[in-house]
């Protein structure tokens, strides 16, 4: 009988929603950040602090996944890098650090009337922290930390 329970699907053996990658996680976030920002009757994306907070956090899952999502997390983090990141902008360069400050304030400090701009920015911001270090690394991780947390209450792993 014991076997027999083992052996059953279901959430005996402390997996409440069955093995989850972070993959499994980044993919249905990204859609319900889609579905949000389009203006989803069950995802409230109204404002731009929660734009730009769904950006970043999708932006660090992306970079976590690993494969075509890091891919595309990489190449918003590279146009970013390469349009503020240079000489020709500004005369010189403002460090990646800087750069991770010009896009949080491109997603928090204007007045936006579309949210898909906070989010673009969160995104790209969210994307670049990894790389910078101090507070934004720091950030970072903790994103990554609590990622990691309800992947391993979800699965029992």
């Amino acid at each position: 009988m014991n076997a027999l329970l083992a052996a059953a699907p279901g959430i005996i053996g402390g997996k409440l929603l069955g093995t989850i990658t972070v993959v499994g996680i980044a993919v249905p976030a990204t859609i319900a950040f889609v579905a949000g920002l389009r203006g989803s009757d069950t995802i409230k994306i109204n404002n731009k602090k929660k734009a730009a907070w769904w950006g970043v956090v999708i932006g660090n899952l992306w970079v976590a996944a690993g494969g075509t999502l890091a891919d595309i997390a990489n190449g918003v983090g590279a146009i970013s890098k390469g349009v503020l990141g240079g000489d020709e902008l500004f005369g010189s360069s403002p460090g990646l650090g800087g750069v991770a400050l010009i896009l949080a304030a491109c997603a928090w400090a204007p007045k936006w009337k579309r949210m898909v701009w906070p989010a673009i920015f969160g995104l790209a911001t969210g994307v670049v922290m990894p790389e910078v270090g101090g507070l934004w690394g720091i950030i970072a991780n903790v994103i990554r930390m609590v990622l990691a947390t309800v992947v391993t209450k979800v699965t029992g792993s």
